[in-house]
């Protein structure tokens, strides 16, 4: 069959028809995974509606470590004191009360909502549960409180704090209780006080001296039921043994009157009340939350009183304010006592001071917590309220302090001496986006990606589907139109010319008269019917080789990469005029430490810079600090072999220096690794990996004190306008002079993940002590502001600028020393790759000696046996940097090409990959092309 002749590649009928449906049931799945793809991002910010933990066996929106991440942030509670009124508390520089309290008892990511209970001399704790709590100390110590609800309190012995914490199995609010018998300096967790089916928060408990026993208002609106639950204990079982006392509906005239008629039947949800003793009667505080989405206000405030706590609760007059007005501007007037967003939800304990009621609230006007406001009560009568703002409390926004970003609750006291004391809580994100952003980021991009590609890809069917079924316009129409010739050249670029028709490549798949395919395969040209088994031959060259260096590279033998180290003319590092020589020099260097450290992120790299000393340096002792590692992570660190783990005590400084930001951690762990670890110590970066012996680096350390290596790029080269932030703060901070500056600033960097020193020795005292200076001043040296990793390289830059200064020639070759060129290693990591000493692998893949790690034998992993509790959760703003798709693709797209790169020498893995292929290519081959032409003619058809 001539196929040029009108019947030429025409469909059969009942394969068109499948066709036909086939192309329908596409388009209507790409339209409903666009649809979806394009309505995931309004949907549950920030996840999306598609959550990336539905493709993992493990939640992703948590771990089950103490202290794991959490969307909500990372709550903690501190302590707060005034001198002789509320009006001006202080709150303390680092909480009390966190996550790593309640480590080894119960997974929880956060603690907040927090209530001081003094016990009162009527309620103190029988000697039974004395002895249960405090061991020996009985009922030792505990002293007289005043009158309940006066806002007095005495000082106790023991007290207690009552807290929301989030319980990362359960995934839901539960009650914690702790104790302090040092005035709350330091607490104690004690277990969960309460659990429901439902999340709990806010629990205000108080001792009732009507019904002798202690009762907690629990804020339970997860239930669905519009109850507010009253929680009751005795003397005997406190502070456990909650038990549900009443279920409490408010008399709320105003939630009928503002319902919609889609919320016809649903409960009113009730949320965060909070009883105070006024007056002789109880004044009872509680919000009700509406929906904004249905013209309500968020939260209400409403005000009910009662002779008891369970008796009647009678609505004070002021809830009915404005009910006259049934529609206003924006919505129906709610019901209620006037208060915003502002003020309307309570955020701790009322009390009363000189005889006025002052009630905590929260300032959610923008977003959660976004201050603490003390709100007075000017006029609190049988048939008025009214309050103002007589103080507020603002998180601190330094983006280091635990409350920088969040404040929204209070409790505070009276003690005998007049003075204030109480429980604040606070969190140092504005919200758990930055939790978020490391970890998730990267697949909402590559959702974003997606409904591109479908979106480009029905584009593309489309206009296929139309030049299928819009042939017998294409035969004629489009001729005769303006833009027939345009075209008719475009077309002549997508399909082949066979005696004065289009015919698609694919029409060698219509056999002719005598069966077997017809001359269709006539409309390849010789070069086109060579590219494709070149083409397929090259991919599966490439896939194999990568494949077997990935996955099986015992199987292989791979000499290095070609490298030449020539010698090198001159120094290939700055080395001053006059060097600077160290009179107490050489340096006895026997006890050489090797000390590193990092965050939960870079576990695999630490892992292969650990199995790499290991190898090269067995007999070297190895510290590793913890700057953030899981609970999990810290158990396993403990099991491998000759490595000793150490904690960083983040308490013994600044608050910036808990930001890993900044770096001030770097130079603060050489000196206390001199300090407690040995007198000779090398700090090496998480990122690098041991090529060879360290001999060269111990005979510069014994020569000089220090140790370091070249990096390009210099400290007046960074950023723009360049050097600005070495010279407007650095420079300043160390009393350099313009000249001194200007003759130093574009010496080359040496690397502040490279550093070694002597403790005693003069670059101790010349270069690490202004270094640890400089960390520990964040605002005119370590972490200016307008700082980032684009303008500043903080340690390295003060570094830098203090070796060069002083004249030390101790920054080795970086061709040698921290190469960056990992194809130039050798890609067994148990050959030598000399002259190479040191390589920077970074996040590129492989860690080839990660398989090489040793462990202990019978080493028990389990994170319950930890000697500290971890703090993973504060260093998140660690991996944000590296958490976008396209640095992720990079990192996966640079580590296929040094597979591809090393492959080339894999002597005899190409000539396997030969015999492979030549046993398979015309097979892999027909298929691939068959394939190929379906495809085409599928989606395109045949133009005549």
């Amino acid at each position: 069959m001539d196929v040029g002749s009108e019947q030429a590649g025409k469909l059969q009928p009942g394969t068109k028809h499948r066709f036909n449906n086939c192309i329908l049931v596409y388009i209507f799945i790409s339209l409903g995974l666009a649809l979806v793809l394009f309505l995931d991002p309004l949907v549950d910010r920030p996840a999306g509606l598609v959550k990336l933990q539905w493709f993992s066996r493990k939640p992703l929106s948590h771990g089950l470590d103490a202290c794991s991440w959490d969307y909500e942030g990372s709550w903690k509670i501190g302590l707060a004191k005034g001198a002789s009124d509320p009006l001006s508390l202080n709150i303390s520089s680092e909480p009390v009360l966190t996550c790593a309290n309640l480590v080894n008892r119960t997974a929880v990511s956060f603690v907040a909502d927090p209530f001081l209970f003094i016990p009162p001399e009527t309620s103190a704790p029988q000697p039974l549960l004395a002895s249960f709590l405090f061991g020996n100390r009985g009922s030792d110590g505990v002293g007289v409180v005043g009158s309940v609800g006066s806002g007095d309190a005495a000082a106790a012995d023991p007290w207690f704090a009552f807290y929301e914490m989030k319980n990362l199995e359960r995934y839901i609010g539960e009650l914690g209780v702790a104790v302090s018998y040092n005035r709350g300096a330091s607490w104690h967790h004690l277990g969960t006080a309460l659990s429901e089916p439902f999340h709990l928060s806010f629990p205000h408990v108080l001792y009732d001296n009507m019904t002798g026993q202690y009762l907690m208002f629990a804020e339970t609106s997860k239930a669905h039921d519009g109850a507010i639950r009253v929680y009751g204990t005795s003397l005997f079982k406190f502070p456990f043994g909650w038990e549900l006392l009443e279920r409490r509906y408010p008399d709320d005239g105003g939630w009928p009157a503002t319902r919609r008629w889609f919320q016809f039947g649903a409960p009113a949800k009730y949320v965060d009340t909070a009883p105070v003793w006024f007056e002789n009667r109880w004044w009872i505080f509680t919000t009700r939350v509406g929906s904004p989405g249905a013209r309500q206000p968020k939260y209400t405030l409403l005000l009910y009183t009662a002779d008891t706590l369970l008796g009647e609760w009678r609505p004070h007059p002021s809830n009915f304010e404005g009910a006259a007005a049934a529609v206003a501007l924006g919505g129906r007037v709610p019901f209620g006592i006037s208060a915003d967003a502002r003020s309307a939800r309570s955020g701790g304990r009322p009390f009363v001071f000189n005889g006025t009621l002052y009630r905590w609230a929260q300032d959610c006007s923008r977003y959660y917590g976004e201050a603490l406001l003390l709100m007075r009560a000017d006029v609190a009568n049988d048939s008025s309220y009214v309050e103002r703002v007589t103080a507020r409390y603002e998180p601190r926004h330094d983006a280091m302090s635990w409350n920088a970003e969040r404040l929204h609750h209070a409790d505070v006291q009276r003690m005998p001496d007049g003075s204030w004391v109480g429980l604040v809580d606070g969190d140092r994100y504005g919200d758990g986006t930055a939790h978020f952003i490391a970890r998730e980021q990267w697949f909402v991009e590559l959702k974003a990606l997606l409904l591109r590609l479908v979106v480009l890809q029905l584009v593309l069917v489309g206009l296929a589907v139309a030049l299928l079924y819009g042939a017998p316009f294409l035969q004629s129409g489009w001729r005769a139109t303006v833009y027939g010739p345009y075209i008719s050249s475009l077309l002549s670029r997508l399909v082949l010319p066979v005696k004065g028709h289009f015919v698609l490549p694919s029409a060698f798949l219509y056999r002719n008269g005598g069966g077997g395919y017809g001359s269709g395969s006539s409309c390849y040209s010789p070069m086109t019917r060579q590219l494709g088994p070149v083409a397929t031959k090259v991919a599966v060259a490439v896939a194999v080789s990568v494949g077997v260096m990935a996955f099986l590279p015992w199987l292989v033998y791979c000499p290095r990469w070609p490298i030449s180290v020539p010698p090198f003319p001159s120094s290939p590092h700055y080395v001053p005029d006059l060097p600077y020589i160290d009179p107490e020099a050489p340096y006895n260097v026997t006890n050489l430490a090797v000390v590193t450290g990092c965050s939960a992120t870079f576990m695999d790299r630490l892992e292969n810079l650990v199995a790499s000393l290991q190898h090269w340096a067995p007999n070297t002792r190895v510290v590793v600090y913890d700057m953030g590692f899981t609970s999990d992570q810290l158990g396993e660190i403990r099991c491998w072999s000759g490595i000793e783990l150490r904690r960083f005590p983040w308490e013994k400084y600044p608050s910036h220096v808990r930001d890993l930001r900044t770096y001030a951690f770097k130079g603060l762990t050489f000196e206390l690794a001199l300090r407690e670890v040995s007198n000779v110590v090398l700090w090496l970066d998480c990122g690098l990996e041991l090529r060879g012996p360290l001999a060269s680096v111990a005979e510069t350390l014994a020569a000089n004190g220090h140790v370091s290596v070249q990096q390009s790029s210099a400290p007046g080269r960074q950023g723009y306008p360049f050097g600005v932030m070495s010279e407007k703060y650095v420079r300043r901070f160390f009393n350099f002079t313009d000249e001194e500056f200007q003759r130093i600033k574009d010496m080359p960097y040496c690397a502040g993940g490279f550093q070694g020193f002597v403790r005693g020795s003069a670059a101790h005292k010349r270069i690490l002590d202004p270094l640890v200076a400089c960390s520990l001043d964040p605002e005119s040296c370590i972490a200016p502001p307008g700082h980032n990793r684009g303008q500043h390289c903080y340690d390295q830059t003060a570094g830098t600028l203090l070796i060069r200064h002083n004249n030390f020639s101790t920054c080795l070759p970086r061709e040698l020393y921290a190469t960056s060129s990992t194809r130039k290693v050798s890609y067994d990591p148990r050959s030598s790759s000399s002259p190479i000493v040191v390589a920077s692998r970074r996040y590129r893949q492989p860690k080839p000696y990660r398989g090489l790690l040793r462990r202990q034998r019978n080493c028990s992993s389990d994170p319950s046996f930890n000697p500290w509790r971890t703090i993973a959760s504060e260093h998140t703003e660690s991996t944000i940097s590296h958490a976008s798709l396209s640095k992720t693709m990079g990192g996966y797209a640079g580590a296929l090409a040094d597979f591809a790169v090393q492959s080339a020498s894999c002597l005899g893995l190409h000539v396997t990959i030969q015999l492979v292929f030549w046993m398979q290519m015309m097979a892999a081959a027909s298929a691939t092309m068959a394939m190929i032409s379906f495809a085409v003619v599928a989606f395109t058809g045949r133009i005549v």
